[in-house]
């Protein structure tokens, strides 16, 4: 569950209520991209953290990854902080 990947604690309290960033994983859009397509799947933390990394390199900006609560699957993406 992507609740579960919030944790620990202190993790979890400050992506809820100190930055905001993790309220997004409620939204459908958290699954889609801005062509309304659902978005690449990774099965494994490992697989999406790695492509992370790549996208990270590739563009310039960070990308992050985070597990959807839609598909149980991982994504990648970029706040609006990009950090």
């Amino acid at each position: 569950m992507g609740l579960k990947g919030q944790l620990p604690w202190k993790r979890f309290y400050r992506n809820f209520f100190v930055t905001g960033n993790a309220w997004g994983m409620f939204y459908k859009r958290s699954h889609m991209n801005a062509n309304g397509k659902a978005k690449i799947m990774y099965n494994t933390k490992k697989t999406a953290e790695k492509s992370a990394r790549k996208m990270s390199e590739k563009h310039g900006k960070h990308f992050s990854y985070y597990k959807c609560i839609f598909c149980d699957g991982y994504h990648l993406g970029k706040n609006r902080d990009n950090k």
